[in-house]
């Protein structure tokens, strides 16, 4: 990838850390006491939350147990993701994670998270500037058709010269359920394809082939550079 790198990727997911944020003068200083009664508070408010959507079928423990959860893996996010100078100006990580914080620190977030949008934005600009002028000498089907962001890659048929790939089209945006890469060459693939979501996809032509690029991602997280030159690429969609 050229543009939608896995670098590209990893800094798209961190431009909304300053969303929903709500300023608290209590939350610059450490305090057990305070920590608890916001926890209580936010706990308080997911059950209501979950009995009003689930009634009949409302577990509390259940509950419980899912909000502890979600609020242990936000917290495992922010230190993986947040640099270290605004982690240090974080009284509570706990509090963060439940999107409480002081003005200091939000103003900080925010700065952060809104010049990583900025940048995310600009290199997909890019791209598209890119592609609109290069996409006028590609084959017509290769433009309506090549695009399988959130689509499933299940499985992966190979022999001398083609490369078929088999996908889950149900949580994308295409109606295509294979796409076979004939006479192709394999530049890149850092990872095994099966059970991968596709994210972004790229085009190119060098030495009058199509040079394709993808970035997809494992079910552990990890993302996969996938790239390959075809002479031509075929697209195959069931008959209902």
């Amino acid at each position: 990838m050229k543009y939608f790198t896995k670098e590209w990727f990893e800094l798209s997911q961190k431009t909304s850390f300053h969303l929903n944020l709500v300023e608290d003068q209590e939350a610059e200083l450490f305090s057990e006491e305070y920590f608890q009664q916001l926890y209580n508070s936010e706990l308080m408010d997911w059950l209501t939350l979950r009995e009003e959507m689930y009634t009949i079928d409302f577990n509390k423990e259940e509950a419980t147990e899912e909000f502890d959860n979600v609020f242990i893996v936000n917290q495992m996010i922010l230190k993986r993701q947040l640099p270290q100078m605004i982690l240090e100006q974080i009284a509570d990580l706990r509090v963060f994670a439940l999107y409480t914080a002081s003005r200091k620190v939000i103003n900080a977030v925010t700065k952060f998270c809104e010049e990583n949008e900025r940048l995310v934005n600009a290199i997909g600009e890019n791209y598209r500037s890119y592609y609109k002028e290069a996409s006028t000498s590609f084959d017509k089907e290769i433009v309506e058709d090549f695009r399988f962001h959130d689509c499933k890659v299940i499985n992966l048929i190979q022999n001398d010269t083609n490369l078929t790939l088999t996908l889950n089209n149900s949580g994308g945006f295409t109606d295509v359920d294979e796409v076979t890469f004939e006479n192709f060459h394999l530049i890149k693939q850092d990872g095994l394809l099966e059970n991968t979501w596709w994210l972004y996809e790229e085009v190119y032509k060098v030495n009058n082939q199509y040079e394709f690029h993808a970035l997809l991602e494992n079910g552990e997280n990890e993302l996969i550079d996938f790239i390959i030159s075809a002479e031509r690429i075929s697209f195959t969609r069931k008959d209902f």
